[in-house]
């Protein structure tokens, strides 16, 4: 690099800033930013080379004569500025969330235009490589695979969606089920229902990761779906942060359900007098309606096939969650033993009614432990401390149950006959990688 070269330096603020050098050191180069503020002075290794004319935006970054950080950003910033969200690096598509929706960018008539077309013909969209994949199966005879990786907020979920869409609109049409691919769309509300939630980065924000197969038969037409999920954030539901929320589900039943269930399932439409809700943001969030999402939730319900006794289990399960945690232990003064407080019977009594359960068994398993020597089996009572963590894994676990079995149900809309698929494309929407002063061990799962 040359005495008055462009290059990019470091800047704490906008992450680089436009340059020319003006001197070189022993380790360091120092560069007179371009909108005439104070010179920069930085590591060789963190100044990079400019492009000549860094005002011509390019829709695939390898076309820049210098490819590195700084200069991808700089792409992807001028793109984006002109409503380009979608930018190549090779095969590799990026995307900026707009937050906000781009009139015509997904609309029929686009779908069409990127049927059958190779990477680079068409501007950069979701779509193209959602076609790059099904033409890749079915002139190589392999299932393929896109990764949607991203931190939280990043549209993971939203991109997946449209690639879901394009594949089963574009190319639908082979399995037994009516409607299939509607299906396959329509189960989205009700598994984000109960697997996602505001996070201080996402106001839905996926809280599990998903891996969504979509088959074809041997002409190369959708037959059937499988959705396999992992790492679902169960510490969510008894501990969220004071900017965050619990799981839609509870705010939807709570404020959004009809009344006569509201009374059945002895919900308050107040948020703030459940242990699990309490703590985190109890007043409206922008852009997430609780009453209305409660509705869009049951007819997603509705469109996955789930009778009426199906949906009130759901419904009975999750009410059961948010009583669990209401519930407050005592110390026995004969025995130092835990005990369900007397403010709380009502409570349990509901609970136990919920999970099909008598009371007493409640109570035992809550303030008991059972202890097996021998063959022979005694009860050893538990401290405040131990019941009440009984009480939060508990909590966990059957919400964690619930969510398997809602996943396994929803695949229930996408039976297909084994035989019938040749191939599919694996499509992983994977949980958002960040890092927080406090965080869940789920998390650091996912970043890991």
């Amino acid at each position: 690099m040359d005495q008055g070269k462009k290059v990019w330096a470091p800047d704490s603020a906008a992450g680089f800033i436009l340059g020319e050098i003006s001197d070189f050191g022993t380790d360091t180069l120092t560069v007179q930013p371009m909108n005439g503020s104070k010179a920069i002075e930085a590591p060789y290794d963190a100044v990079y080379p400019a492009e000549e004319d860094g005002n011509k935006p390019v829709e695939d970054n390898c076309a820049l004569m210098y490819l590195n950080e700084a200069t991808l950003l700089h792409n992807l910033e001028r793109r984006f500025m002109q409503d380009e969200i979608y930018t190549y690096t090779a095969n590799i598509l990026l995307a900026i969330n707009p937050y906000h929706t781009l009139s015509g960018l997904y609309e029929k008539d686009n779908v069409k235009s990127y049927q059958g077309k190779s990477l680079g013909v068409m501007p950069p969209h979701v779509y193209a490589i959602a076609d790059k994949a099904y033409r890749d199966m079915r002139n190589l005879g392999l299932s393929q695979g896109i990764v949607v990786s991203g931190e939280s907020g990043a549209g993971k979920t939203e991109s997946t969606k449209h690639v879901l869409r394009y594949l089963t609109d574009s190319y639908g049409g082979g399995g037994a089920v009516e409607d299939l691919e509607s299906r396959i769309l329509a189960a989205n509300p009700f598994l984000e229902s109960f697997g996602n939630a505001k996070t201080t980065r996402n106001n839905n924000s996926s809280r599990f990761g998903k891996f969504v197969e979509l088959h074809f038969n041997r002409n190369a037409l959708v037959v059937g779906a499988y959705i396999e999920h992992y790492l679902l954030e169960k510490s969510r539901v008894i501990t969220q942060s004071d900017k965050e929320r619990n799981y839609h589900v509870f705010y939807r039943m709570c404020k959004g359900s009809p009344d006569t269930m509201r009374q059945a399932l002895n919900l308050d439409p107040d948020v703030t007098k459940y242990e699990f809700l309490k703590h985190g943001v109890c007043g409206d969030i922008q852009f997430l309606d609780d009453v209305k999402d409660f509705a869009v939730m049951e007819k997603s319900m509705n469109d996955c096939g789930l009778d009426p006794k199906e949906k009130s289990n759901v419904f009975r399960v999750s009410a059961a969650v948010l009583h669990i945690g209401n519930l407050e232990f005592e110390e026995d003064a004969s025995t130092s033993n835990a005990v369900v407080s007397a403010s709380c019977q009502d409570t349990l009594s509901g609970l136990a009614k919920m999970l099909g359960l008598e009371k007493d068994d409640v109570t035992s398993a809550l303030c008991f432990t059972e202890i097996t020597i021998a063959g022979e089996t005694s009860k050893k009572g538990k401290t405040v401390q131990l019941a009440q963590y009984g009480q939060r894994a508990l909590a966990k676990a059957v919400y964690s149950k619930l969510f398997d079995w809602i996943v396994g149900r929803i695949n229930e809309c996408f039976v297909f006959p084994a035989d019938k698929s040749e191939n599919y494309i694996g499509v992983l929407d994977i949980a958002g990688f960040e890092y927080f002063q406090v965080n869940s061990f789920e998390q650091f799962c996912i970043n890991y």
